[in-house]
């Protein structure tokens, strides 16, 4: 069983934050995000900046960079800036047989 990551992103997008969500929160978003097994746990915007956005995600190692990699174009019809893309990764042990669910 592949080991399960969290992953942090932060992006900028060209719409409000509303706009946004509802993209993020409809049926669609869901189908793609479980074509790869990803299960989103948390979506944001910054107190400081409202085109700020965080997603957090738990999915098996590398299937969200796969996901972003499938679905680029998509995304930018949304209206996320993909050059603003950060991301950090992150597990609940270093080593394999303790990371996973």
């Amino acid at each position: 069983m592949p080991c399960s990551v969290t992953s942090v992103f932060t992006f900028k997008i060209e719409s409000t934050f509303d706009e946004w969500a509802a993209i993020f929160d409809s049926a669609e978003a869901d189908k793609r995000h479980s074509e790869f097994d990803i299960k989103p746990l948390f979506r944001g915007v910054s107190k400081e900046d409202p085109q700020r956005i965080i997603v957090i995600h738990q999915a098996p190692e590398g299937n969200v960079q796969k996901f972003v990699e499938a679905n680029a174009d998509w995304m930018a019809t949304h209206r996320v800036d993909l050059s603003t893309m950060e991301e950090s990764s992150w597990t609940a042990s270093l080593t394999n047989d303790d990371c996973c669910d």
